[in-house]
């Protein structure tokens, strides 16, 4: 029985390496059942909205909601 394990979408230019070994199989070789769970579009804001003192960022907040156990960073 595999494990399942929700993770914050990722983006292809940080997390490549999650895409591919989702793709290729290796998450479920070890058990894990892989969910990708993507921030609603409302949500979403850009980073030109933060300052240097408080930026913006989109990563952590489904974690932080305890709707994934961790992000891609």
């Amino acid at each position: 029985m595999a494990m399942t394990m929700t993770i914050e979408r990722v983006t292809a230019f940080m997390g490549l390496d999650v895409l591919v070994a989702k793709d290729e199989g290796l998450f479920e070789a070890e058990g894990l059942d892989l969910r990708i769970a993507a921030l609603p579009p409302d949500e979403m804001q850009s980073a030109a909205e933060g300052t240097p003192s408080k930026p913006t960022t989109n990563q952590g907040k489904l974690q932080a909601r305890g709707e994934a156990q961790m992000f891609q960073a």
